[in-house]
């Protein structure tokens, strides 16, 4: 005898999708590990550059500083051969006083003047 058709399907069905659904659920995951490993290899190549550029501009941050230090170093004996040793000093200690005085004013001066760019940019976006 058979029973009535209830409109739920018995049998094998369910269980097939489900294994199906199971299958999908564990390729999917292991799509998305395949996936994270790779971003992840993909960033530690980045970082590794990265690092070696950081050293790069350190190497060429201390060439720099060793070059400033030899032009001061031959400013300073040039102008001791016309003035005495403290004298000199005092001059090129004025000098770079001088120069760093003139590169805080035009800093400052650009960084207001973008700063009044910003607000009025910002001013104009909002709605």
């Amino acid at each position: 005898m058979t029973e009535p058709y209830d409109g739920v399907q018995h049998g094998p069905g369910p269980r097939r999708a489900r294994s199906a659904a199971d299958r999908l659920s564990q390729d999917t995951a292991a799509l998305l590990r395949e996936e994270l490993d790779r971003v992840r290899g993909e960033m530690a190549e980045a970082v590794r550059r990265a690092g070696l550029g950081g050293a790069a501009l350190a190497g060429a941050g201390v060439c720099g500083l060793l070059a400033l230090w030899s032009a001061h170093e031959t400013a300073l004996r040039s102008l001791e051969a016309v003035l005495p040793p403290a004298r000199a000093a005092a001059v090129l200690t004025v000098a770079y006083a001088a120069g760093g005085t003139a590169l805080v004013c035009v800093g400052r001066a650009k960084m207001r003047g973008a700063g009044r760019v910003s607000h009025e940019v910002i001013e104009r976006v909002r709605p």
